[in-house]
This record gives C-alpha cells, structure tokens and sequence, in this order.
C-alpha cells in the first residue's frame, strides 16, 4: 500500500543470530522444559492476539507484537525483544501469505521442534500462496481461527481441552451480531459493481455479495505501482456513470490517484466507503467490523 512502504528486513538477520546464539547456548534446558511449560502464544497482529486471548482464557498467555494502528505489518522491522518473546513461545500465530513475513523470519530462530507455527491464511483458511493477504475480512476467519486454536490449546494442554472449545464457542457467539449485519447487508448488494482503491476490503465484499470491478487498478495501488492510464480512465468513467454503487478507500493509504478518485466520487455523488487495513485504537475485531458494516448501511439506504 502507498501508507505504507514495502519490508526492508535488515535488522532481522541480526536478530535470528543472537536468538539462534542464546538458544544454543541452553539446548537441554529448552528441550526439557516445552513440553511441559504453560501455553504461550505469541501473535503478529493484535486482532489475532485478541481471538487467541480470548480462547486461551486463563490457562495461558499471549503476546501481540503489533498493537498500533499506525504500524505497517508489511514494514515491521522486529527487535531483539520481539525475537527473544518469539524464542519462548509454544505457539506462534501470524496471517501468513507473505502479509507479515518477518514473522516467519523470526519462526525459523526457535529451534524447539514442539512450537506450533500457525499461519491464518494458509493453515486455518487454506489459502495459496499468491492469494489476498487480507484474510480477516472473510466473516468467516475469526471463527474458524477461534475453532483452530481451542483444537490446538487442546493438544498442548488435555486438561483444558473442554474450556478452550467451549471459549471459542463463547467467542464465536460474540461475533454472532456481525454475521447478522452481513446477512442484512448481503440482501441489499443485488451484485452491484463495485471499485476499489486496493483489495483490502474484498473479501468482504464478496461475502456481501458485491462484485469488484476495478483488479488492475487495485492491484497496482497494493503493489507500489503506478496504475495503467485505461484503468484510471475506465474507473473516471465507472464515477461519472454511476457504473458503481460505492467506491472502497483504504483511508490509511496515500496514493495521490486514489484521493483523486475519492474527490471525484464525491463530486459525483458516489458513495465512498471508508475501511482500515489495521484496528483502530479503542476498537476490538468486533467493533471495528461493525463500524465499516455500518457505513455500508447508511450507503445502502440512500440508493
């Protein structure tokens, strides 16, 4: 995304190094106590932290490396402290399909062979490599990740197998309100096209049931690039048209293409709706889907 720059890792190598040195430095200690050790989940994001804390409970705990809005996953750059939680945890939860890489960077310092590495998009959604990274906004992920981890917990600790499922039951049914407001919102999208300004939010678009009209232009604004002049001017003309129902901005992203669009909607009366690629402050997975549904709504209502 333009916001925010591509990953440089410089500083992992040096990281992976010293985690590597220092878990040399103790291999019987290590290999002795993991098995038997309380359930530790160190997670990239704070979303999944969240749905990982929430399973987990009280038999176990969780460190979320990312935890502003304002931090790119694609950019982090991890410290030693980063490296060193990663080194003592029994599980390690990221997206995957390269949306936080220097999380796998960081997997292949810990040398323990009973650390479960759990990548959302590939382990729990099934996804390929090359796929839409942006796989929390599927209204399915949180759930089936809730299921995934309590099956997981389970594993490294039987005792507590009954209370994870049952917390990922309860967690589930948290989000219950969410799944309502889509099955609404999805009964008013009639296959309506839709443009983007980069495929953050299109999961969700096609559980709603909307179709994303504009890949080329979306998928050069994702990747740094600049988009092709057919497609700038074939989105113009979806504005002008009215050829969409609404245009999707990725608020957090800069490209000066995008603010053109997003004024040109504007000026022709298109609907924008406003979504993030990271939760905002104060919000919790559940509110901050709400939220973005809720502009849906109101878009929904004028048209």
């Amino acid at each position: 995304m333009s916001f925010f720059k591509k990953a440089t890792f410089s500083l992992i190598g040096l990281i992976l190094v010293s985690v590597s040195l220092s878990a040399c430095s103790q291999p019987n200690k290590k290999s002795a106590t993991s098995a038997t050790k309380p359930i530790h989940v160190v997670a990239s994001l704070d979303f999944y932290g969240e749905t990982a804390k929430a399973v987990l409970g009280s038999h176990g705990t969780v460190t979320t490396i990312i935890k502003s809005a304002s931090v790119d996953p694609h950019d982090f750059e991890p410290t030693p402290k980063e490296a060193a939680a990663v080194s003592q945890a029994n599980v390690l939860l990221s997206n995957g399909l390269g949306y936080d890489a220097w999380m796998q960077k960081l997997v292949k310092s810990n040398a323990s062979k009973s650390v479960r590495n759990i990548r959302v998009g590939e382990d729990v959604m099934g996804k390929k490599t090359g796929a839409n990274e942006h796989i929390w906004y599927d209204p399915e992920t949180m759930a089936q990740l809730a299921n995934a981890l309590a099956k997981q917990f389970g594993k490294k600790a039987p005792k507590y197998k009954a209370t994870y499922q049952q917390n990922a039951a309860k967690y589930i049914k948290h989000l219950a309100p969410l799944q309502q407001q889509i099955k609404t919102l999805k009964q008013n999208s009639h296959n309506q096209r839709v443009d983007v300004s980069e495929p953050v939010f299109d999961y969700a678009l096609t559980a709603l049931g909307y179709r994303q009209n504009n890949t080329h232009f979306a998928l050069a604004v994702e990747n740094g690039t600049d988009p092709s002049p057919r497609d700038i001017k074939q989105m113009q003309n979806d504005i002008k048209t009215h050829k969409i129902a609404f245009f999707v901005n990725n608020r957090q992203a800069s490209d000066k293409t995008v603010k053109a669009m997003v004024k040109l909607a504007d000026r022709h009366q298109v609907p924008v709706l406003n979504v993030t690629e990271t939760l905002p402050k104060d919000a919790n997975y559940l509110t901050w889907m709400q939220g973005q549904y809720r502009q849906l709504e109101k878009i929904q209502q004028v048209q």
